[in-house]
């Protein structure tokens, strides 16, 4: 196996691969097939391959199916150019001769050293804080992988990941702070992952996490051990804590389209049900964490309060009993507050379903409208304080 001079890093892209097999042995372009199918930690096919190539050498984008053809006859371009020359000609020459005279696809060519242009594309590509790929390369290396997945019928799975409390850590100990955070928390991920793997910043305090080959569980344990390495972050004298959502691959997904939307919504979760937790979306019915809470309830009216006790809340909702006979899809400003801690959170909810149970009495489900920032992290404390009273496993 040819070990370049590069030390490789996690989810580096097969272009990369191919520059560092380059600056190894820059005169022998014709091998690079097989020296990239001998050592490649890519499973790609032979098309793939054919296209990364002629990407790098020529910066086209050439399609999988013509890709193959098209580097033959840049071969057979380049023995033609030497036989007439009686010299050696290289294919990169050759292959500039065929995309300029033979099968115009380039019509003002500019000679470029190599790695400064591959320096220059790194740019594009690159989060320069945390060094890092960014989203534009998340979005392309994800519809990379669920293709090689599809096709191969392997599992993937994607993790999302969001530093708790990350706009705090820039209030009150500034952005210079928050960018040694950002950058501390970059290098665990990195240090946490595999070649294979993808790891990407983007957002401003969100990660993404692409696992190839992995399921859920095995993406679970993964994800735990990255949030253990993050933990060990102090800033002080307290840990740095990450909240996540999985999704995986053919079991809870089956598009590309959606794996980022459903990894998305098992943050959401994640963050607003404790944090410091990773959470993996379930398709079941239910679609949020919900444990049992008796809180005091108090719905304001222009003319009165009505009051009741919860049955169980989630993040996104909460139900209750009641013997008054509220409308259904009526909406209400509401306070919820904890007997214990007399914590108290002020919503705005919607009745979106509706049982009588008996004379006079009505069994509720309301879902929240809005709700401050200020009142899901108090949402998320009071969560904290009954997670463990919750007979439902946890899931989205």
């Amino acid at each position: 196996m040819l070990k370049s001079k590069q030390t490789s890093r996690p989810g580096q892209r097969i272009e990369d691969t191919i520059m560092a097999i380059l600056e190894e042995d820059p005169c022998n372009e014709e091998s690079l097939f097989q020296k990239i199918k001998q050592g490649q930690t890519h499973t790609l096919e032979d098309s793939q391959i054919y296209s990364a190539l002629l990407k790098v050498l020529t910066s086209l984008d050439i399609s999988e199916n013509e890709s193959e053809a098209i580097w033959k006859n840049i071969i057979d371009n380049k023995n033609k150019l030497t036989h007439c020359l009686g010299r050696e000609v290289g294919i990169r020459v050759a292959a500039l001769d065929y995309f300029t005279n033979i099968n115009p696809k380039i019509k003002n060519p500019k000679i470029i050293e190599m790695k400064l242009f591959a320096e220059t594309e790194k740019l594009i590509l690159v989060d320069e804080l945390t060094r890092l790929y960014n989203r534009r390369h998340f979005e392309t290396a994800l519809v990379r992988e669920f293709k090689q997945s599809t096709r191969y019928n392997q599992n993937l799975s994607l993790l999302i990941i969001d530093i708790d409390d990350f706009k705090k850590i820039n209030d009150t100990y500034g952005h210079t702070t928050g960018d040694e955070i950002l950058s501390k928390v970059a290098k665990k991920i990195t240090s946490c992952l595999r070649t294979e793997d993808t790891a990407c910043r983007i957002g401003g305090e969100e990660f993404a996490v692409i696992f190839p080959q992995t399921n859920e569980e095995q993406a679970l344990i993964a994800s735990e051990k990255l949030l253990e390495a993050c933990r060990t972050i102090q800033l002080s004298g307290k840990s740095v804590t990450l909240s996540g959502g999985i999704v995986s691959y053919p079991e809870k997904v089956k598009t590309c389209g959606e794996m980022y939307d459903l990894a998305d919504r098992a943050l959401y979760t994640a963050k607003y049900s404790g944090k410091n937790q990773i959470v993996a979306y379930s398709n079941e019915k239910r679609s949020s964490l919900r444990f049992d809470a008796n809180l005091e309830l108090l719905f304001i009216l222009p003319d009165k309060t009505l009051k009741t006790i919860s049955k169980n809340i989630s993040v996104t909702g909460i139900a209750f009993d009641t013997e008054d006979d509220i409308t259904l899809n009526e909406s209400f400003d509401v306070k919820l507050r904890e007997s214990d801690s007399q914590n108290e959170i002020n919503a705005k909810i919607k009745v979106i379903r509706k049982e009588e149970v008996g004379i006079q009495k009505f069994h509720m489900g309301a879902e929240f409208l809005e709700l401050s920032s200020e009142d899901q992290t108090k949402l998320s404390e009071l969560y904290t304080l009954h997670r463990y009273k919750s007979k439902i496993p946890t899931g989205v």
